[in-house]
């Protein structure tokens, strides 16, 4: 029987998502609907090209031109979708026109949380997310001297880097008392603050912006303590609050993010979710939660496509993460990190040379947390110890000392048999090997 495909999303999730269901049903309708008129492509990137790290010509594409009509896929690009009716079982674009669907999946993602300053709709204040806002922002450099970056975590880190690489004069200025922290103590926080000024992007602390100066056009940023910038460009990084507006109004239940079950099926029938959009499991803190990674995002979309068509597929949850590197230093955090209430066990470390962090967060014997920065090659084995909840008071000493090797790992896999397939069990010993080998 021929079933009616709708994607509302353009990104990892609807990919994903548009992918599975291909691969079992070749030939029934579907339709991607998607606000950005662009072809698919990669917002992880988007830091790389304005940093100037991506090779000559290489673009930010996630498939190539010919995808959809190759998948057979209505690609309806540059549309909104204003609402959904799920009595009728249709999806309401703006300009009234109506996609009727017998499975939906709301994969919308995530927008940058406004500030609600005065001034903040002038032209030059950006946020950091989309094709869009780097194509304004390679225009804007081009006349810009100074610019003011609001927030000090990865995103906006990641665009103080590229403006620099521009040659604006470039100023971090963020409400907390050190950089990344979100998701790193003070100590590592001020490894990285280091490096910017070192190399010429001075950061602000206490910094709590009050009003966008200018007229029609910014000209600076005045904060709350009276401190004032220039600035011809500002990026606000201050985070991303997921997409719900599509699900509110209907029965489908919303926390900061869509709640889905571990078939990514919403309260409402035939109605899926995922992506950065969607409250998921997340299998270290035991609850649901928005983690919005990029490789996560792609297999919620999969596994929510295998169950739109069809095949039943669990989808196991995923885990809070993330990765950069700013000027040589890469960064690394893995599970829960700023942990709060009893029950926790914390234990940090910083080299001599203070080029080095290191931080493990314990729970009733699982390690549940890590923060990496300066040399981050043990992330995949501590990531794969927490994924599996494995018990790791054996080899405990043996985390804390940074020694992870085949050695170490065996007893605790063998004794933990049924939480390590056999392919999984082979893919960390090859991973602590491999990191054993490069040290």
């Amino acid at each position: 029987m021929s079933m009616r495909y709708v994607i509302i999303g353009n990104s990892a999730a609807g990919l994903g998502a548009a992918e599975a269901i291909r691969e079992i049903d070749p030939s029934s309708p579907l339709t991607i609907i998607a606000d950005e008129p662009e072809a698919a492509y990669s917002r992880a990137l988007i830091s790389y090209e304005l940093a100037g790290w991506l090779p000559s010509g290489a673009k930010l594409d996630l498939r190539t031109p010919d995808f959809y009509r190759e998948k057979g896929i209505q690609a309806l690009l540059g549309r909104r979708a204003q609402r959904i009716d799920t009595s009728a079982r249709e999806v309401v674009l703006e300009g009234g026109d109506r996609i009727p669907y017998d499975r939906l999946l709301l994969a919308v993602g995530g927008s940058p949380q406004t500030l609600g300053v005065p001034g903040e709709d002038q032209a030059g204040i950006f946020g950091f997310r989309t094709a869009r806002d780097l194509a304004a922002i390679h225009e804007a450099v081009q006349t810009a001297r100074e610019a003011v970056v609001l927030g000090g975590g990865c995103i906006g880190l990641q665009a103080a880097s590229g403006l620099h690489h521009h040659g604006v004069r470039t100023t971090i200025a963020i409400a907390s008392g050190h950089l990344l922290s979100q998701v790193a103590d003070p100590e590592c926080g001020d490894l990285f603050r280091e490096r910017f000024e070192r190399n010429g992007i001075p950061v602000l602390t206490g910094a709590v912006p009050e009003e966008f100066t200018g007229t029609d056009r910014v000209a600076g940023v005045r904060f709350a303590d009276g401190r004032a910038l220039p600035a011809q460009i500002v990026i606000t990084g201050k985070g991303v609050a997921p997409n719900i507006g599509l699900a509110q109004g209907t029965k489908i239940r919303v926390d900061w993010g869509i709640v889905v079950d571990d078939r990514l099926r919403t309260d409402e029938p035939d109605v899926f979710a995922a992506g950065d959009a969607a409250a998921t499991w997340d299998r270290v803190a035991c609850r649901s939660t928005v983690n919005a990674v990029w490789p996560g995002a792609y297999e919620q979309g999969r596994a929510a496509g295998c169950n739109m068509a069809g095949r039943d597929r669990r989808y196991d949850g995923s885990m809070r993460l993330n990765a950069a590197e700013f000027f040589g230093l890469p960064f690394i955090s893995l599970g829960i990190v700023k942990p709060k209430g009893e029950g926790f066990e914390s234990h940090s470390r910083l080299s001599g040379d203070k080029n080095r962090y290191w931080k493990l967060v314990f729970q009733e014997n699982r390690l549940v947390g890590a923060v990496l920065a300066g040399k981050v090659d043990g992330a995949g084995v501590l990531g794969n110890l927490m994924r599996k909840r494995a018990d790791v008071s054996s080899i405990k000493d043996d985390l804390l000392a940074g020694r992870y090797g085949f050695a170490r790992l065996l007893p605790l896999i063998q004794a933990q048999a049924e939480a390590f397939p056999e392919a999984e069990y082979g893919e960390i010993i090859f991973t602590a090997e491999t990191q054993r080998a490069q040290r």
